[in-house]
Parts: structure tokens; C-alpha cells; sequence
């Protein structure tokens, strides 16, 4: 599979020094590991909006340089091919839900395109009936739908499909059990239809199956082990089976 990101760095976040080093090639990788284990300052720093001690970002088989610390260099967020969304939703307050979706779309020279995407995104997060309602009377799942759905929609328009990297941190926090495990799928099967490489974090374990992903196990700032899931989760799967059957 070709390299869609390199990553390597080393930053100290309190007493916790986050040191990794990995290469993205599968559609869709997790990174998973208990809360303070590193994962969130890896997506901060990839997207931009943290700066490493040391280390390097490069993009793509051509290995663009988004991060170098021993050049100086520091691409700022709005250069990078990079779209993400996190455990909140900041959306425009003041825009119906249509068209906080649809911020930032913008590759393709015919709006019917650019509105194909956007109807079928509308429908995959269940939100088309709910399309022209401002977004300050959603409720807090809807919110969260919206922004991952607005953050999916700027990374599959990115310079056309395939170049951008799409970074989610617990993207399905808040959503009920049955619809996130729907809509992660879903989400998975859209996405690949346009070629885009996905990083989330998680720390469910059932997640990491539904999706069949490439897992990175983090613990403590390093990395313990990359690789398919039911490689790297075997042990958690098989502890959550044993503690089910008690």
C-alpha cells in the first residue's frame, strides 16, 4: 500500500513525553489507548495546531513536508491537506445546517456536484431532514453529526478526491449506541469510495472491530504495537468476551 503520511515526533506534554513514529497506509487507522496516553497531541500536531519539540510530518508518496523541525518548518493549519473534527462541535450559529455542511466546499467548477456530495452526506449523517434548521436548535448529537459531517465534506472537496487526510477524535462521542455503530460504516464505505486516508482516536474496543481498521496501540506516549485489529486488540477483545460471560 503507498504511504499517505509519515509521522515522527517527540514533544512533552507535563510529565508526559508523546514519542512515535508511524506510517499511514491503510484507508482507515485508529489510534487507541486509555485518556492521557498521547493520542490527541499526535492529531494536534499533524493538523497544525500544536507545534512538536522534534519531529517531521510529510505527506503523501511525494513526502510533502508539513512539519520539519530541523528546517524550522511549520506549515500553519489552512496549508495543510488536512480536515478534522473533534469530541466538540464549533459550528456557525447563525447558518441553517445545509450550509454550516457545506462551509468549505469548493473543488469542483459544477455546483450539481458539489451538491450530489452534500445530499448524500445530508442522508448519511440523518440530517436531511433536518437540513434547514439553524444549528443552535439541534441537540447536542445532532451537533456533533453536523460537524463531523461538515469535516468529511471538506476533505472529500479537498483539490479533488483523494489528497486530503482526515483526522477525527472520538468523533461519535455522544451518539447513541446503535446509530453510531451504523453511521461509523457507513462512513467507512462512503469514504472509500473517495480515496480518503482517515487517523480517529478511540479508546473502544468494538469500534476499532466494527470498522476493521488498522490499529496504532498507544500507552504512556509510545507507540506498543501497529497493525490490523484483530492482531493488535486480540487480547481486549478476548478480556471484554471473558468479562461479558461473568
Amino acid at each position: 500500500m503507498a504511504e499517505r503520511l509519515q509521522v515522527e515526533l517527540e514533544h512533552r506534554v507535563g510529565s508526559l513525553v508523546v514519542r512515535v513514529k508511524f506510517v499511514l497506509a491503510a484507508d482507515w487507522t485508529v489510534l487507541f489507548g486509555p485518556s492521557g496516553s498521547g493520542k490527541s497531541t499526535v492529531l494536534r500536531t499533524i493538523a497544525g495546531l500544536l507545534r512538536p519539540d522534534f519531529g517531521k510530518v510529510m505527506h503523501g508518496e511525494i513526502k510533502r513536508r508539513l512539519v520539519d523541525t530541523e528546517t524550522g518548518l511549520f506549515l500553519p493549519p489552512h496549508l495543510r491537506p488536512i480536515r478534522g473534527a473533534g469530541q466538540t462541535a464549533w459550528l456557525f450559529p447563525g447558518k441553517t445546517v445545509r450550509e454550516n455542511v457545506a462551509y468549505g466546499m469548493g473543488w469542483s467548477s459544477h455546483p450539481e456536484d458539489q451538491n450530489q456530495v452534500l445530499n448524500e452526506l445530508l442522508a448519511l449523517f440523518r440530517l436531511a431532514a433536518l437540513s434547514e434548521r439553524k444549528t443552535t436548535e439541534l441537540s447536542g448529537g445532532e451537533r456533533q453529526r453536523v460537524s463531523v459531517a461538515r469535516a468529511v465534506a471538506s476533505a472529500v472537496t479537498y483539490d479533488g478526491p483523494g489528497h486530503a487526510i482526515l483526522l477525527l477524535d472520538e468523533p461519535f462521542t455522544g451518539l447513541d449506541g446503535a446509530l453510531r455503530d451504523l453511521l461509523a460504516v457507513e462512513l467507512r464505505d462512503w469514504l472509500g469510495r473517495w480515496k480518503v486516508t482517515v487517523l480517529s482516536v478511540t479508546h473502544d474496543v468494538a469500534e476499532c472491530f466494527l470498522l476493521n481498521a488498522e490499529v496504532i496501540r498507544m500507552a504512556e506516549g509510545q507507540i506498543i504495537e501497529q497493525g490490523p485489529v484483530e492482531h493488535v486488540l486480540a487480547g481486549e477483545r478476548e478480556r471484554i468476551l471473558i468479562e461479558l460471560k461473568a
